[in-house]
């Protein structure tokens, strides 16, 4: 598991959102109960969870975690911290710190706010709306960390074969020369920049996006299992049992059950 992969972060009940204002000095937290994200809107924390030193600013914000065990030096500063009941695939137990560019920094601290004073003055539905500020925080985070691994000259150039491979996944005529010509590079260099931004190679990304379609479509019940092969560029029932069985660990029909 990614620590830093929010969309595996399930959001289950928003417990508390506070606004904080604690004194300067050094705390130990042994072990935390429950989910938080700590938005600092003025001064700075230093925390120490035995793994790495997280930093939470004005353009840092933290996710802790149940189970995370760390101390902290807290200068003078306020900050918004939603307690929270979620889930991960896996929870490392520890603390994630995400940097925030300027202009995503502004909003989260502006969202973070709107956040407390909803949660304050409990009108009609203000927990869906806190849901939504919620989502928009987390995106904003995860944006920006995407943004801090592929550049936006590298992502400007992959784009075009992003945006085909998850609009046409059940094309089974994709390969990397196709892709590397819509982004108009050589074949070679396409396969170097995208495994190198990815971390997986193109047609690797290609089947993950197959793979989690196709999973998608299993839930419902609206399609055959060959339709589906079809559908997501597999080609024949054969290859896409295959290829899912090798990705999941069952085949289609046993996914379902």
């Amino acid at each position: 598991m990614n620590e830093n992969d929010l969309s595996n972060l399930i959001l289950r009940k928003i417990l508390a959102v506070n606004t904080v204002n604690r004194a300067p000095g050094v705390y130990v937290n042994r072990n935390r109960s429950i989910y938080a994200i700590g938005i600092k809107i003025e001064g700075k924390t230093t925390y120490d969870d035995g793994y790495s030193t997280v930093v939470a600013d004005a353009n840092h914000l933290v996710l802790y975690r149940p189970g995370a065990k760390y101390s902290y030096a807290l200068e003078k500063g306020k900050c918004v911290m939603i307690e929270f009941e979620g889930e991960e695939e896996t929870n490392p137990m520890r603390l994630s710190g995400f940097a925030l560019g300027e202009a995503a920094a502004q909003d989260v601290i502006k969202t973070a706010l709107s956040m407390a004073d909803l949660w304050d003055m409990k009108k009609p539905n203000y927990t869906l709306k806190c849901k939504s500020l919620f989502y928009r925080i987390l995106y904003k985070a995860a944006s920006t960390t995407e943004s801090q691994y592929v550049s936006k000259k590298t992502r400007d150039v992959l784009l075009p074969a992003l945006e085909y491979m998850h609009k046409n996944y059940s094309d089974v005529s994709i390969s990397n020369d196709s892709l590397a010509a819509l982004c108009g590079v050589s074949t070679v260099y396409f396969r170097k920049l995208f495994t190198a931004a990815y971390g997986i190679p193109p047609m690797r990304y290609l089947k993950n996006v197959r793979i989690n379609k196709a999973k998608e479509l299993l839930i419902g019940d609206a399609d055959s299992i060959s339709a589906i092969s079809e559908n997501t560029g597999f080609g024949s029932v054969y290859a896409f049992s295959k290829a899912f069985k090798a990705e999941t660990g069952v085949s289609p029909s046993g996914y379902v059950k």
